[in-house]
């Protein structure tokens, strides 16, 4: 039989990050992406919904970025942890069931790289719940331009650091950048029950020293039962590189600022794992060029 010759759309396959996706049941993996495709939590707090669109958004546009050097024979996997029906039934129990998928995922497929994907800034709390049964000390550098620490009873998008701090075992530090202070109460600014939180603030990243000095506080809070979650919502980007988020930001970071953020971030140690998490994105927002999808895919290319 004469081997019929690859189509033109059969190579870009090839040579594109899809062709390093696998099915949910192939483990182990190197790098995994956790989908959280639910805006429950967002509407809970008033927000715009579309967000449950944003991890099959992105992914649609990662998957057809070429395969690089650093990406040959490496496998991927995307599953989802969440769901909305769970949610609308019971919000904080749905909570609670996410937070297992994560911890059984993880365990069965030992990724090195574990990007999770919102979804509403709420889905980090399951993620956090995950890990933190694994370490006694959980770090969270969050890049945002709201903290999502209300001291609201009922949970939702702008409530997880705290409701994780109320309920974490270990010890908790929560490292805030970017934040607006137009965009967060001084209820919200209150002290955790349980752990520390630090501010620095979207004007003082123009002074790079501060930047610098920032990182070295979170180094110092770093040992081998330390896990260090970088958390990027992604509404703290200003809104002319990301204009589908849940709320469009006047005043948001730079994508170069941005990557000084990162940069620092992989010069903190490491227990070995780097588990990254995306929130906020919204694609009913978005350009027709799919700027947002496109800022925050180059942006993870990079960070791989």
């Amino acid at each position: 039989m004469t081997k019929q010759p690859i189509t033109q759309s059969q190579k870009r396959f090839k040579d594109s990050l899809s062709s390093l996706f696998r099915p949910e049941k192939a483990s182990p993996c190197d790098f995994i992406f956790l989908k959280s495709s639910s805006d429950i939590g967002v509407q809970r707090n008033g927000g715009r919904n579309g967000a449950r669109l944003g991890p099959q958004s992105f992914l649609s546009y990662f998957k057809k970025l070429n395969i690089g050097q650093a990406f040959e024979n490496k496998i991927f996997q995307e599953i989802e942890v969440s769901s909305e029906d769970e949610e609308k039934s019971d919000f904080h129990q749905a909570q609670k069931t996410e937070a297992l998928r994560i911890g059984h995922i993880i365990k069965t497929t030992e990724p090195s790289f574990i990007c999770h994907l919102g979804g509403g800034h709420d889905h980090i709390y399951p993620l956090l719940s995950a890990i933190g049964l694994e370490y006694e000390k959980v770090i969270v550098v969050n890049v945002d331009a709201h903290a999502d620490t209300r001291t609201d009873n009922d949970f939702h998008s702008g409530t997880p650091f705290r409701q994780f701090a109320d309920e974490y075992k270990g010890e908790f530090h929560l490292f805030q950048i970017g934040l607006l202070e137009l965009a967060n109460s001084k209820a919200t600014l209150s002290p955790l029950n349980n752990g520390n939180f630090k501010i620095l603030w979207r004007h003082e990243l123009n002074e790079v020293e501060k930047l610098s000095n920032f990182f070295k506080s979170i180094g110092a809070h770093i040992d081998s039962k330390t896990v260090v979650v970088f958390s990027l919502d992604a509404d703290a980007l200003n809104g002319a590189d990301m204009p589908g988020v849940s709320a469009v930001n006047g005043n948001g970071l730079t994508r170069t600022e941005l990557n000084k953020i990162w940069k620092l971030y992989q010069e903190l140690p490491s227990s070995g794992k780097r588990i990254v998490g995306f929130y906020e994105l919204n694609p009913v927002y978005d350009t027709l060029s799919m700027m947002s999808m496109r800022t925050l895919g180059s942006f993870l290319y990079e960070c791989f």
